[in-house]
């Protein structure tokens, strides 16, 4: 017999928040998981590696080496400090690079994870972005030492780096989940994503100037929001100056678009993922 003091217990789904917010909360109530997954990632990443940690700063740090010797003949003249130039663009675009083709990598691997154990689904891409945002602080410490060889003049405007990086990471974030509510629909669209990004990447000046763009379209070329956060991380590092308050508003709307839109698109079929992936 059903004790009457007992609380009855009544489903509604109109009291329940929408997708975005749950999703949230399952957040705030799983961080520690989340914190678990980005370490144990991380060092199952360079476990086999005889190099470890240090691979991941040297990789930027070859990428570099091969770019300077590479297009050092046509662009060196017209780029103070080239080689920190190219490697500040090879660390930014690195970041982009591997957060979203590692949080692709993350839905379709932890298929089975997500049919035997509740997590919210952002856990997976948050992790992806996790550890490459360790990764790209790593990177600071080849990033000073040529610094140092270059003799790049350090100055508290270099702290003007990390908001810059904040605010990529949020735009990050949002990419990475966009093209993670992609893949378990379209499995090929991983393919499609490595083509996109070597486009991308030739798209940024990585390792060459935006004087090279013909006026008429360089207004369009600076839109690159990749192109953007670069610009803001170099004049703040190289050139030791403020970057333009427009060039901040711009930075911030795209990091508020695209985690908006990623987070909206993920969120709302994220229970489908565990059954297509």
């Amino acid at each position: 017999m059903a004790n009457p003091e007992q609380k009855r217990i009544i489903y509604d789904s109109d009291k329940f928040d929408s997708p975005m917010i749950e999703e949230f909360h399952g957040i705030q109530d799983h961080l520690f998981i989340l914190r678990r997954l980005v370490i144990t990632n991380f060092k199952t990443r360079y476990k086999r590696s005889y190099l470890g940690i240090i691979w991941s700063m040297l990789n930027p740090l070859l990428n570099m080496i091969v770019f300077v010797i590479v297009f050092s003949y046509l662009f060196n003249r017209n780029i103070n400090h080239f080689a920190v130039y190219v490697l500040t663009g090879n660390m930014i675009f690195a970041y982009f690079r591997q957060s979203t083709s590692e949080a692709m990598v993350q839905m379709i691997s932890r298929g089975p994870m997500m049919r035997r154990i509740y997590l919210p689904k952002t856990t997976y891409v948050l992790s992806s972005v996790g550890i490459n945002l360790i990764n790209l602080f790593l990177t600071f410490i080849p990033l000073l030492i040529v610094s140092l060889f270059d003799h790049i003049r350090f100055t508290p405007m270099m702290l003007m780096t990390l908001p810059c990086v904040a605010l990529f990471t949020i735009f990050n974030i949002g990419a990475s989940l966009l093209v993670s509510s992609i893949i378990p629909y379209l499995n090929d669209f991983s393919q499609i994503w490595n083509v996109l990004m070597t486009v991308w990447m030739y798209l940024t000046p990585i390792f060459y100037p935006d004087t090279i763009i013909p006026p008429p379209y360089l207004p369009y070329f600076r839109m690159n929001p990749v192109t953007i956060y670069l610009t803001i991380f170099r004049d703040a590092y190289i050139n030791g100056v403020f970057p333009a308050v427009q060039l901040w508003i711009k930075a911030a709307a795209f990091a508020v678009a695209a985690f908006t839109i990623g987070w909206y698109f993920f969120t709302k079929n994220s229970n489908d993922f565990a059954y297509r992936t």
